[in-house]
């Protein structure tokens, strides 16, 4: 597969405004700033690469699903249907967000190289400025719909799991098995039966988008802190940069513990659907 070094490499020779800019702050001894512009393409490239991992296996997921055999609950193949669909729309999403954080880099190069040409140097930091402000923002809402599409993974991994216990204890019990979609309780059942082992195949790519989608997380808080050195490295030295990095630390403290704390909520609708299985 494609690294994420070699898809920024490709996007930057194919795109000639690009090259423009670069060519341009090297010229302008900005050499640092170069640099850090297009690590900024290499994070979004990599983040698209994992994306496009899980989107292939989310289709791989309902590649099996739809090769259930007759004697599985219609109930449980339908329900997982709509789960795996309902999380393709979710990274679908997050990639669509995230080719436009790269479309708005690139038209802050092209902008900023015209403000060169047009008015000088200072005009073109200013630009550029502008265009992080509009990063950092942009990033912020990626950071955050990404933060609810691991919650929503995690959520569904653990649904799976449980009807994966519920299965395993009583068979194919389409009655309990629709009870557990709905929240609700199951009831006793006499006999024990061979559980089915698919629900276990089919939620290890789920539990392990979960892991990936923290990666990519630990990627958009490193972008954050690239665009705040590129923000000062583009400044004309006023004071006002010291306040808005000490903001833009404080705002993704306040992401990360937000992050934390909808973790934590997790633990006590796991352990409930734990105890369900157990009751059993």
């Amino acid at each position: 597969m494609e690294t994420a070094e070699q898809s920024t490499r490709q996007f930057a020779e194919e795109n000639d405004v690009l090259k423009q800019f670069m060519e341009l702050l090297n010229q302008q001894n900005m050499g640092e700033q170069s640099q850090d512009f297009m690590e900024l393409f290499k994070y979004a490239a990599g983040m698209q690469l994992q994306l496009a991992v899980m989107a292939e296996e989310l289709q791989g997921v309902r590649q099996q699903l739809e090769q259930l055999q007759e004697n599985q609950p219609k109930s449980v193949k339908e329900n997982l249907m709509d789960k795996v669909a309902h999380l393709q729309e979710k990274i679908t999403d997050l990639s669509e967000r995230l080719s436009a954080i790269k479309d708005h880099l690139a038209e802050t190069a092209a902008q900023a190289v015209n403000a060169f040409k047009e008015k000088g140097k200072s005009e073109m930091c200013r630009v550029v400025q502008k265009g992080i402000s509009g990063m950092k923002s942009a990033l912020e809402d990626f950071r955050e719909r990404l933060a609810e599409t691991m919650l929503d993974y995690q959520k569904t991994a653990n649904q799976i799991d449980s009807i994966g216990d519920e299965l395993k204890q009583i068979g194919n019990s389409v009655s309990n098995v629709g009870r557990l979609l709905a929240g609700k309780g199951t009831k006793e059942v006499s006999d024990e039966k061979p559980g089915v082992g698919l629900t276990r195949v089919i939620n290890k790519p789920v539990k392990k988008a979960v892991e990936n989608l923290r990666k990519v997380i630990a990627s958009v808080d490193r972008a954050f802190e690239k665009l705040n050195r590129l923000s000062e490295r583009f400044s004309v030295g006023k004071e006002a940069e010291k306040g808005s990095r000490a903001s833009l630390k404080d705002k993704l403290s306040q992401m990360k513990a937000k992050t934390d704390q909808q973790k934590k909520t997790l633990e006590p609708d796991k352990a409930k659907t734990k105890s369900k299985a157990e009751c059993l």
